[in-house]
């Protein structure tokens, strides 16, 4: 009976061993590419923008990413966070940190595509130094983490150059937040749908949930 037992064990073991497995990888072959872009230009006539209002960037980061088969077809409230190590300015670290959830995504095996945005304000506060050239993205530390019931479905990294291993990327922002004397400024990373761009391209991203 004790053998029966042993081996029961062992084989649930297995089983929940490889649903784990299996749930990390249900968002794939994630590519992470961020740049700095100008305001879409869409003003209203009591508050024209002028000089270096206009100047001002965002950080913009494009998300490619492929979905895992299953047999539901969709997977419902995926949520796609993102921590971006600032490049260090000042005495401190600066993690912003945000979180985006979707309605449900479609799980068919094609690529998918997701924006976040930075607003300039936030950048002006917490990375004054940058001057938000191609050249500074090389100096940003990203990494985003999709995941369902707060279980990590999937992983991807900014990758300044081909050869960048994304565990240097991961372990740079996770020590970074283990950190105390690291600023963490929480909900700094905006969906499309809070912002200009939300009206554009509406049927290309995938549709964020509303909040509550």
């Amino acid at each position: 009976m004790r053998n029966y037992s042993k081996l029961f064990l062992v084989f649930t073991c297995i089983i929940l061993g490889s649903a784990v497995v299996s749930a990390q990888q249900l968002f794939t072959n994630i590519e992470v590419a961020p740049r700095w872009v100008m305001g879409p230009g869409i003003q209203s006539g009591s508050a024209i923008e002028r000089g270096s209002a206009l100047q001002m960037k965002w950080l913009q980061l494009d998300i490619d990413f492929k979905t895992v088969p299953i047999r539901a077809g969709w997977l419902d409230d995926v949520v796609f966070k993102y921590d971006i190590l600032l490049p260090q300015t000042a005495s401190k670290k600066v993690v912003l940190s945000g979180r985006i959830e979707y309605w449900s995504i479609k799980m068919d095996g094609q690529e998918h595509h997701v924006q976040a945005f930075v607003h300039p304000r936030i950048l002006q506060r917490y990375a004054p130094g940058l001057r938000m050239r191609k050249s500074d993205l090389k100096d940003l530390r990203i990494l985003v983490t999709v995941l369902k019931n707060d279980s990590p479905v999937g992983m991807g990294v900014y990758k300044p150059t081909t050869k960048t291993d994304p565990r240097t990327i991961k372990a740079a922002i996770d020590n970074a937040m283990k950190s105390m004397q690291t600023l963490k400024a929480k909900d700094s990373v905006f969906g499309r749908n809070e912002t200009p761009w939300g009206v554009l391209n509406v049927s290309y991203y995938e549709l964020i949930k509303r909040k509550r």
